[in-house]
C-alpha cells in the first residue's frame, strides 16, 4: 500500500514536472511526454487492479488540465472539445493492459522489452488519438512530419524510462516491495549448492 501510495505521489509530481519541460523544435517540435511515462513505468511495477487505478486518476487529472473546449467567436457557449472528456482514461487503460503484458519480464529483472513498450505505447496512445481526431473532422491526413513527431516522442519516453524505472526499483526497495521475483535470492538444491 506504501509503494501505491508513492507512485500515485510520484504521478502528481510528474504533472508539475510536464508543465516545465519545452517542445523540441529539432524534433519535429516533439516533447518529452513525462507523465505518459511515468505511468507506463508505474503500469509494469504494479498489479492490474492498481494499474487500472492510476489509469483512472491519471486520465481524469490529464483531461481536467488539458481538456480544451472549442470556443468560436459566433457562439455565446463553448461547444464540446474534439475529444470527449475520460478519453485519455480509456487510452491509459488500453496502453496500460498492454504492458501489463510485459510485466512477468520486468519481475524476472528483463528491462529490455518494457522500456520498448513504454515507447510503442506512447506512440500507440497518441496515434489512437490523432486517428480519433481524424474522424471527427472526417478527414485523414498522414503527413510525414506526423510519423517523425510519434518516433521522437516515442524515442523520448523510452529514453527516459530505465531511470524512472531503476527509480521505482530504489522506491520499492527501500519501502521493502518486491517488484520483481527472481533474481532476488539465490535457490538451492537439496545437496546444498547453488543452483
Amino acid at each position: 500500500m506504501r509503494f501505491f501510495c508513492m507512485i500515485v505521489v510520484l504521478i502528481l509530481a510528474s504533472f508539475v514536472v510536464q508543465e516545465f519541460i519545452p517542445t523540441f523544435d529539432w524534433a519535429y517540435s516533439s516533447r518529452l511526454l513525462f507523465v505518459h511515462a511515468v505511468f507506463y513505468t508505474a503500469a509494469v511495477a504494479v498489479p492490474f487492479p492498481a494499474m487500472l487505478v492510476l489509469a483512472l486518476m491519471t486520465g481524469f487529472i490529464w483531461d481536467a488540465r488539458y481538456h480544451v473546449p472549442v470556443y468560436p467567436p459566433e457562439a455565446e457557449v463553448f461547444i464540446q472539445s474534439e475529444l470527449p472528456f475520460g478519453f485519455s482514461i480509456f487510452i491509459f487503460g488500453v496502453m496500460g493492459a498492454l504492458i501489463q503484458g510485459v510485466r512477468p519480464l520486468f519481475r524476472r529483472g528483463r528491462w529490455e522489452l518494457p522500456i520498448l513498450m513504454i515507447g510503442l505505447c506512447t506512440a500507440l496512445g497518441l496515434l489512437l488519438e490523432y486517428l480519433v481526431l481524424s474522424f471527427h473532422r472526417g478527414g485523414l491526413e498522414l503527413a510525414p512530419e506526423l510519423w517523425w513527431k510519434l518516433l521522437m516522442t516515442a524515442l523520448f519516453s523510452a529514453l527516459v524510462s530505465p531511470l524512472l524505472l531503476l527509480l521505482l526499483g530504489r522506491i520499492a526497495k527501500l519501502l521493502r516491495y518486491q517488484i520483481r521475483t527472481e533474481g532476488l535470492k539465490r535457490r538451492y538444491s537439496y545437496d546444498g549448492d547453488a543452483v
